[in-house]
């Protein structure tokens, strides 16, 4: 699905603002880096690597520095399509238009999306996906063995057994396995500054929204550590309007990678994720209906089937209201950041085409942390723990469906 910027983030800076940014980009992060001495002092080597001073970074600190130079790359591009994108009728037949160049903005701010995405986090939520499919195929070959011993004798039989004890010797290891990928996340979140229980983190990895929010949760704090090193920067530069200009134009283009993660992430709950839970919810009550409409009509004999049956298919249903209601209030909290942060946005770029102090300018960025904060507290799903191993199988099945 094309997700389209709203009208506020189309606003194109005028061509001199444009040609501040692409200067800026030569030389921002690495004045960034080599003025402000109170945060990069000793960061980087002769031949410019890392030292041992990074390390003692919070990793949202580090990632900021360790990504900037593929970053940087991105946003020169960015700026110099938003300039043809400038330039380009609203619509045309044989030339791109101002839709076309939004799609390579958006591609481009993909990029950046998975630049900034942090690779520890994503890899072990990727392994516990693979963990838990694991562990429901050999539960079904535990299962199988488990009813072919009852209806076996002898050698047979116990041939039976020993398949299903090593079946669950090895959902034992991998639930273990498991446990440590969580705690690997759990860990890592904190390093970014976000505290979650064992139990909130696992509630939080069942979800078909895991990796969005997973993503957002490590590089909005990322995108804050930027944007506050360009406020000291600017604040250093005395009355130098330029330089006021070069820092916050950089900073615009940060709170449109903020919006454009912001509203992927709200059309993926609006387009794909609640309406495949509605499909899924129809599809169950249909399957209710045509259970007791049978348990009806059943013997004596069935109807105790039917009856457990009938229970399953509730506790099913049950899951998935829960989680139709889980996706909705995350849409609401979305909704609600986005709209903060479109506000931000709209003065942003005001101030960007008004001749201002860069004490002003540096004030905002500032001021931009507060908001950051309440951006983060209000993206930040409710993760409530499963009460039950029934109610965290019925999510991981429903997380398979609705993708």
């Amino acid at each position: 699905m094309k997700i389209i910027i709203p009208a506020i983030c189309l606003i194109v800076v005028s061509m001199s603002a444009q040609a501040d940014w692409k200067e800026s980009l030569s030389t921002g992060w690495s004045s960034v880096k080599n003025s402000s001495s109170e945060l990069y002092t000793d960061l980087t080597g002769e031949e410019g690597e890392v030292t041992q001073a990074l390390s003692t970074l919070s990793a949202a600190r580090q990632k900021s520095i360790s990504s900037w130079d593929k970053m940087e790359d991105r946003f020169a591009d960015i700026i110099e399509v938003k300039g043809e994108k400038d330039q380009a009728p609203e619509s045309a037949f044989f030339k791109k238009d101002k839709a076309n160049y939004q799609d390579d903005i958006d591609a481009l701010l993909g990029d950046v999306y998975g630049i900034l995405n942090d690779d520890i986090v994503k890899e072990a939520s990727n392994s516990i996906v693979q963990i838990d499919s694991t562990i429901l195929a050999f539960q079904k070959k535990a299962s199988q063995q488990k009813s072919k011993s009852v209806i076996l004798i002898g050698e047979d039989k116990k041939e039976a057994l020993k398949k299903q004890q090593q079946y669950e010797d090895d959902i034992a290891e991998y639930q273990h396995n498991r446990e440590k990928m969580i705690e690997a996340v759990q860990i890592r979140l904190d390093e970014f500054g976000t505290e979650l229980s064992f139990e909130q983190v696992e509630a939080l990895l069942v979800r078909v929204n895991a990796d969005d929010i997973l993503a957002m949760t490590t590089i909005f704090p990322v995108i804050g550590e930027i944007a506050s090193s360009f406020a000291k920067i600017t604040a250093t530069s005395g009355e130098d309007l330029n330089n006021a200009k070069k820092y916050y134009s950089m900073y615009v283009v940060l709170l449109e990678l903020q919006l454009y993660i912001q509203e992927r992430y709200i059309a993926d709950l609006k387009y794909k994720y609640i309406p495949r839970i509605d499909e899924l919810q129809n599809k169950q009550n249909n399957l209710i209906k045509t259970t007791k409409n049978e348990m009806r009509k059943a013997s004596s004999k069935h109807k105790k089937s039917y009856s457990l049956n009938l229970k399953s298919q509730n506790t099913t249903l049950k899951a998935i209201k829960l989680y139709k209601v889980s996706m909705q209030q995350d849409l609401s909290n979305m909704s609600k950041a986005h709209r903060l942060l479109v506000e931000d946005y709209t003065l942003a770029v005001n101030t960007l085409n008004t001749v201002t102090m860069s004490s002003q300018v540096s004030n905002l960025i500032s001021d931009s942390s507060q908001l950051f904060d309440t951006i983060m507290a209000l993206q930040a799903p409710e993760l409530v723990p499963f009460n039950n191993i029934q109610m965290q199988k019925e999510f991981s099945v429903l997380t398979d469906k609705i993708k």
